[in-house]
């Protein structure tokens, strides 16, 4: 399997930070896989280890040696859902390297559910107890329509380049409806709320407290404050440059005195600034299972991390800030996107009635009081 020079055939080593293997000169990280089809497609592999990458290749070769025996027909049989996900990814990792990581992750469950199977075997009906399966949630929250449709939309993205690339003659959703997602939620936090979501929250990393502080603050997602690094805080404009925005271009995030100070009481660990006492960032995986632990603690139900982002645009809209000027503070592409949190609560409604009522605002009774009092005018009469 060796090259001249040392180097095995077909094996290459990826320097990641945290990854499990050794490779050249110490470095962590993870070794892969090159091989070639038989219609000459080359095809990439995470393997983990040197001694899997080496095996996995072996492998590869044994199967495409078999697979030119076959018509195509035969080869697509063949086709094992696991591999259909691998060459997607691996396409998805040229192309999308920044939401990568996220959608391996939602392929790896739906694999899990439907296991390794024939992809051509994959059928509608299969699709459904997906959605069922998904619909259960996990250990520790249900899953909403929205994401499961994106597992939905992942596997179908799987699929179409499979059948794009002749691996498949047709994919299995035609007659498979996503579910009706329900994006107009604009949960609030009340301040009793937030004084015992801090309180709950645990000392370490001393960054975990004014993440969420700094999110209510700016209105920030949370993966543009785990990217943030000190590089890019703009103190002198009250600005901080966002290196990664959902909507692909660059955006500033606008900080409020409140924000500067957050940042102003952070230590400079590292380049990031919401880091660990080693310098290694927070990252949204993280910070989602601390609120949700924290929460937990704190009784506070229904509040998870994109929330604090609502609870930011209700209180400047509260406070008397204009829709347009929150839907820049939100960088939204329009005020359409932000009119979700114009919505008032029973309280706000009650304030605004009684808002021009010059006189002494009457005690609310209850219908039986009223008809007492009434009954009681009359035999005073």
């Amino acid at each position: 399997m060796a090259r001249k020079g040392g180097k095995d055939r077909g094996i290459f080593f990826r320097a990641r930070p945290h990854g499990e293997a050794v490779g050249p000169q110490g470095k962590r990280g993870e070794w892969w896989v090159e091989w070639y089809d038989c219609d000459g497609g080359r095809h990439r592999e995470k393997a983990g280890t040197k001694s899997l990458a080496l095996d996995l290749y072996r492998r590869r070769k044994s199967e495409v040696r078999q697979l030119v025996k076959f018509p195509g027909s035969m080869r697509q049989r063949d086709a094992r859902l696991k591999d259909l996900v691998a060459n997607y990814l691996e396409a998805v990792g040229a192309s999308q390297a920044k939401t990568a990581d996220v959608i391996e992750r939602r392929l790896a469950v739906v694999v899990g559910i439907l296991g390794n199977v024939e992809a051509k075997t994959v059928k509608a009906e299969d699709l459904e107890r997906l959605k069922m399966k998904l619909a259960t949630g996990t250990r520790t929250a249900t899953r909403k329509p929205a994401s499961i449709n994106r597992y939905l939309q992942d596997l179908k993205a799987v699929f179409c380049k499979a059948v794009d690339s002749g691996k498949l003659d047709r994919h299995p959703f035609n007659g498979v409806d996503l579910l009706t997602e329900n994006n107009k939620r604009a949960r609030e936090l009340s301040p009793e709320e937030e004084f015992r979501l801090f309180q709950s929250l645990p000392g370490d990393p001393p960054a975990l407290g004014p993440f969420f502080r700094f999110l209510l603050e700016t209105g920030a997602r949370a993966g543009e404050a785990c990217a943030l690094t000190w590089r890019a805080i703009l103190v002198a404009d009250g600005m901080a440059e966002l290196p990664e925005t959902k909507a692909g271009e660059k955006q500033y995030l606008t900080l409020s005195k409140a924000a500067l100070a957050i940042l102003a009481d952070l230590p400079r660990n590292g380049p990031h600034v919401f880091c660990w006492s080693d310098g290694r960032p927070l990252t949204v995986d993280y910070t989602t299972h601390a609120l949700h632990r924290a929460t937990e603690r704190a009784g506070i139900p229904d509040l998870r991390q994109h929330d604090l982002r609502h609870a930011f645009a209700i209180r400047r809209l509260r406070g008397g800030a204009n829709l347009v000027a929150v839907s820049g503070l939100l960088r939204h592409a329009s005020t359409r996107m932000s009119e979700r949190y114009l919505h008032v609560t029973r309280a706000d409604l009650r304030a605004a009635v009684e808002a021009g009522h010059t006189g002494k605002a009457e005690q609310l009774v209850t219908p039986d009081e009223w008809i007492s009092n009434i009954l009681r005018r009359e035999g005073a009469a």
